[in-house]
């Protein structure tokens, strides 16, 4: 059985299923080239189709998350995508697309007519790709739900928390019994989060700048501002105020997130915890959860915190097909994007004149890079499905020189409060960079650089069976005095992680790295 997962909306993408084994997943963003991309993800699955032997007559099943409020969208499906991938919170615009999905979500005859109309479009836009399998609508949350319900450990206490969705911004859950729904307007921590990120000066999708602000803060100046914009039940996304939009632009922007992120984790935790019952696992999904700093304050909660890997709406492709196949069978390291070939890898050097060689150990010749006090590119197998670089598409450096790290930021044109995230083969951490965690002795001492002001990491702790090859060149770099290794994704700023061979040849170029592990070959830009 082959079943398709489709989400055209906000970081759209796709999902291919096939008898309890996910064979590709891929966002838009990555063949685009455009971060967050909106609207049908025609490229993606082209590139399913062209690369992956995705046959579009074998397709059994399409599973489509998002059942109210997207008619719109998809009938202006070029216009949707052309635009940037999300709108100021505070707009008009906004405000208007948010009640209208509330209320369609609200009446039971609209809801099926628009419903219907939207479905319809998203199967005109298949059967031009040769696919004509039925179509399964799941409500958004549902889908985050099943997500969640992945990586989950037995007795789960399962939550999703967003902007919103189908009307929707939250499900707390016991299993599959629903304990509490959350609407919008009223209930959306991450609008709020969303609406002060854009207020701050900073763009739609850049929550996590924020985030990693707020440790520079404090958060007393402005605690009761924010304990008035966010309350259990009453987040108050009406920021238009004037008075409250000049205190909010005018304060230090490192206090209003400070406040910001401590309210956030408040109201939250108080959620979380009025459904608790005896559960000492928790799976969560959704945007608010790429908030690794709440799913640190989550993992002090409970003995095991879960959190989807593409835990924003990037990933409802994949909640769509689970909602559907009800088989939990998502892989704990998700290198799930399309494959290249090796004739790839040497068109892409050859058209940019790169001096390389092809190596029988290309990490080890990696680790030495990295130990000498240079910038080390990987570009390897399959791309991780998410939004965090989990190894295959990374840039590597020491994590004990700060001078390495500023030259880094500079190169890539990353904002300099922004903390680097840590890698290693043992300690505490996840496999997938989904939570900080407090470093360790060893890491204050030894990688400073890696511990952002407020002691914690966001570290990837690496899978052998799931990268042997890092899993050496950690190894080499231990031996040589390093307990961990900075990894950062392989873009520049504003753009998606590398995909193809060509957009990790003029990354490498443009950031002026130094070596880079390219499949099999390393790199070198000719001096």
């Amino acid at each position: 059985m082959d079943v398709l997962g489709v989400w055209d909306g906000h970081d759209a993408g796709v999902a291919w299923w096939r008898d309890g084994k996910y064979l590709c997943c891929l966002n838009e963003e990555r063949i685009s080239r455009e971060k967050r991309q909106a609207g049908f993800p025609s490229l993606a699955l082209e590139t399913l189709i062209a690369k992956e032997g995705l046959d579009p007559s074998r397709i059994d099943l399409v599973a489509v998350p998002g059942r109210y409020g997207r008619s719109i969208m998809r009938f202006a499906d070029s216009r949707y995508r052309a635009e940037t991938a999300g709108q100021d919170p505070l707009s008009v615009a906004s405000a208007l697309v948010r009640n209208a999905d509330n209320a369609i979500s609200k009446v039971p005859m609209l809801r099926r007519f628009e419903s219907e109309a939207g479905i319809s479009r998203v199967r005109s836009r298949l059967r031009r790709q040769g696919i004509y399998a039925p179509l399964a609508s799941v409500q958004h949350h549902d889908a985050h739900a099943h997500t969640a319900a992945c990586t989950r450990n037995g007795n789960s206490l399962i939550v999703t928390l967003d902007g919103y969705g189908d009307g929707e911004c939250g499900r707390l859950a016991y299993q599959t019994a629903r304990e509490r729904t959350l609407h919008v307007p009223g209930d959306s921590i991450a609008l709020v989060y969303g609406a002060v990120t854009n207020l701050l000066g900073f763009s739609e999708g850049d929550e996590g700048k924020v985030m990693g602000l707020a440790a520079h803060g404090d958060p007393t100046v402005l605690r009761n501002i924010f304990q008035h914009l966010l309350t259990p039940g009453s987040c108050c996304i009406d920021l238009r105020d004037s008075a409250m939009r000049r205190l909010l632009m005018t304060a230090r922007r490192e206090d209003v997130a400070a406040a910001l992120q401590e309210q956030t984790e408040k109201v939250a935790l108080h959620w979380i915890r009025s459904v608790r019952r005896d559960e000492t696992s928790l799976a969560v999904s959704g945007g608010l959860f790429a908030n690794v700093a709440l799913n640190g304050k989550l993992q002090e909660e409970f003995k095991d915190v879960y959190v989807f890997p593409h835990m924003g709406d990037g990933g409802l492709c994949v909640g769509a097909v689970e909602a559907v196949v009800q088989c939990h069978a998502f892989p704990d390291v998700p290198f799930l994007g399309p494959t290249w070939t090796k004739k790839d890898i040497l068109n892409a050097l050859e058209a940019a004149s790169l001096s390389f060689h092809e190596s029988r150990c290309p990490e080890l010749e990696l680790a030495q890079t990295i130990i000498s006090g240079e910038m080390a590119a990987r570009w390897c197998g399959r791309s991780a499905f998410g939004p965090r670089a989990l190894g295959h598409r990374s840039i590597f450096i020491r994590p004990d020189k700060q001078e390495l790290v500023d030259q880094l930021n500079t190169r890539l044109g990353r904002d300099e409060f922004m903390p680097f995230a840590p890698m290693r083969r043992t300690g505490l951490g996840s496999k997938t960079m989904t939570s900080v965690f407090r470093a360790d002795a060893m890491l204050r001492e030894h990688a400073s650089a890696a511990v952002h002001v407020d002691g914690t990491c966001r570290t990837q702790i690496v899978c052998e069976s799931a990268d042997r090859g890092l899993w050496d060149m950690l190894e080499r770099t231990e031996a040589a005095g390093l307990p961990a290794v900075i990894n950062t994704s392989f873009n520049q700023h504003g753009e998606p992680i590398v995909e193809s061979p060509e957009d990790a040849v003029r990354t490498f170029i443009a950031a002026g790295l130094d070596r880079m592990q390219l499949g099999p070959f390393i790199v070198e830009i000719p001096r």
